[in-house]
């Protein structure tokens, strides 16, 4: 493709060897860079070229950062010619070109509609010291964020952003609305590398963060804008193949804090690798989850220690429907090889909120449980059949603090068919909580003595005083409170020596069991009758 060298601009020509792009455009920016004055700052700024399109409908002009002015040396600071670039490329909604090399970098905006599209060897997936490719490496003394994306609809495409000495963050979305990233590398910065402050209908793929990140700051940060910049809170994020390696506390926060700015909804991370080895006294969770609604992990593969991989823990209710709201879905989480570091407690704990779920995920490779539930978290945990959880010795499942009443009644529409025998490993106990309905029949000649019925449909106890002129047969109907498909097996045991004596027996129907004596005790030795009974349907 031919370039205009007069304007820095790339245009393109089509199969047929047309040329896109117009005379008045090359006239125009020929003359604006005839005019313009060379730009060098004290750092040793590469020289900048003022350069302005005309033809702001061409789709098919790009602007080369070199053929601005930047170097790609390494040592010069090209921050001048790159914001030139970015600029120039917005006023026809385009793309900056940026050729392979070491770019040294201060701060940059990304406006809307811009696309920065690295066109060197893809090296987004090799380690955080790799040279190559295109390499924006941040000035070691800035304070300031790298690379701020500061409009909706913005793209960047085979970039690899180097920390260089400075904390700063590499890379700030201020504006993601709609925002395209792939390929995109990060690394070596002590500190957060990625802060996500307004994501929106945003898809991101290939998001690599390498060695970020401290023992208590996220590598990777994704909230919603602070109070003061009046936009809307971050939704709606896709992100598929996030890696983030190296981290020596918390690799990823969604939400995480106390604040307003700390909530997020409508999360998506297909296939995300993240692994820490956390080093500290009381190492943070690999994943931090605070605020959110709706936050989904899809075949992950979390690898770490000693903390938990993953943490739930709301700070700031919103009141929003279908608040909370974690899946984890498929994958492995797999603790830290002990030989490596200390050795993981649990690999997820659930400190508050509500509503968190393992369906067909791997876990392994821990000492406690690998799900800790804290005793203030919801009623909702549910970890599915196809969850496979190995134990070591000593070590269970679940640990719940929570009180009784705040456990989940458990439910599968339309019921459960096995063709199997089923293995309990503890007690069974039933849903039906509701007591059944107890009713005198004529054979107990109660008149009016109570009946004492307590327990529920499947379990309980019932206690009644037969009438001077009782007689065999059925005493006492109780009706269930929710019918059977089918009539149960009920078994009765006798409580007093009333009901022994009497040679009890049941009728049981579908929706009610009749007790029934044989030979009810003469007038002088009758008492009390009293009858436990277990429902089995």
């Amino acid at each position: 493709m031919p370039w205009s060298h007069e304007s820095g601009w790339h245009v393109s020509t089509s199969d047929s060897g047309r040329r896109y792009g117009s005379r008045r455009l090359f006239l125009a920016a020929g003359a604006t860079a005839a005019a313009a004055a060379l730009v060098l700052d004290g750092g040793g700024a590469a020289p900048a070229v003022a350069a302005g399109p005309t033809d702001a409908d061409d789709p098919h002009v790009a602007v080369d950062v070199k053929r601005i002015g930047a170097r790609g040396d390494g040592r010069t600071n090209d921050t001048v010619a790159f914001q030139q670039a970015l600029d120039l490329a917005a006023k026809v909604r385009g793309r900056v070109v940026v050729p392979a090399g070491a770019y040294l970098i201060d701060s940059v905006s990304v406006p809307m509609l811009v696309k920065i599209q690295g066109l060197g060897s893809d090296i987004s997936r090799y380690g955080s010291g790799t040279s190559g490719g295109v390499n924006l490496r941040h000035l070691p003394t800035s304070t300031a964020p790298m690379v701020v994306v500061t409009g909706p609809g913005t793209t960047l495409e085979g970039l690899t952003l180097q920390g260089n000495g400075s904390d700063a963050p590499l890379l700030r979305v201020d504006n993601g609305f709609e925002s395209r990233f792939d390929r995109v590398h990060l690394a070596n910065v002590a500190g957060t590398a990625l802060l996500a402050q307004r994501v929106n209908n945003a898809f991101w793929s290939d998001v690599f963060v390498n060695n970020c990140g401290t023992e208590t700051d996220a590598a990777m940060v994704v909230r919603s804008p602070p109070a003061e910049m009046s936009l809307t809170n971050s939704n709606t994020l896709t992100c598929v193949d996030l890696t983030i390696e190296g981290s020596p506390g918390p690799a990823l926060d969604l939400g995480w804090g106390g604040s307003g700015e700390h909530f997020v909804e409508f999360v998506r991370l297909v296939a995300p690798h993240i692994e820490a080895l956390q080093t500290g006294s009381a190492p943070e969770a690999v994943v931090r989850v605070g605020n959110v609604r709706h936050v989904e992990l899809v075949s992950p593969f979390l690898y770490g220690g000693g903390g938990p991989l993953i943490e739930h823990r709301r700070q700031r209710p919103r009141g929003v429907v279908l608040e909370g709201g974690i899946r984890v879905v498929g994958g492995a989480l797999l603790g830290v090889d002990p030989a490596k570091a200390t050795a993981n407690d649990h690999l997820v704990r659930l400190t508050d909120g509500d509503d968190f779920a393992l369906i067909g995920t791997r876990l392994g490779r821990f000492t406690g449980a690998a799900v800790a539930v804290g005793a203030g978290y919801g009623a909702n945990v549910m970890i599915d059949p196809t969850t496979r959880i190995q134990l070591s010795k000593g070590a269970s499942p679940v640990r719940d603090e929570r009180p009784a009443r705040a456990l989940p009644v458990w439910g599968w529409p339309g019921g459960v068919a096995t063709v199997a025998d089923v293995e309990v490993g503890r007690h069974l106990l039933a849903g039906r909580a509701t007591a059944p309905t107890a009713q005198p029949l004529p054979a107990a000649a109660l008149g009016a003595a109570p009946i004492v019925a307590a327990g529920g449909d499947s379990a309980g106890s019932v206690r009644y005083t037969p009438g001077a002129a009782a007689k065999a047969g059925p005493q006492v109907r109780l009706r269930f409170a929710a019918p059977f498909a089918t009539p149960p097996t009920v078994v009765l045991t006798a409580q007093s020596a009333a009901a022994a004596a009497s040679r009890p027996y049941v009728s049981v129907t579908k929706d009610h069991v009749e007790i029934c004596v044989v030979e009810p005790l003469p007038a002088a030795q009758r008492g009390e009758v009293a009858f436990g009974y277990q429902v089995v349907g």
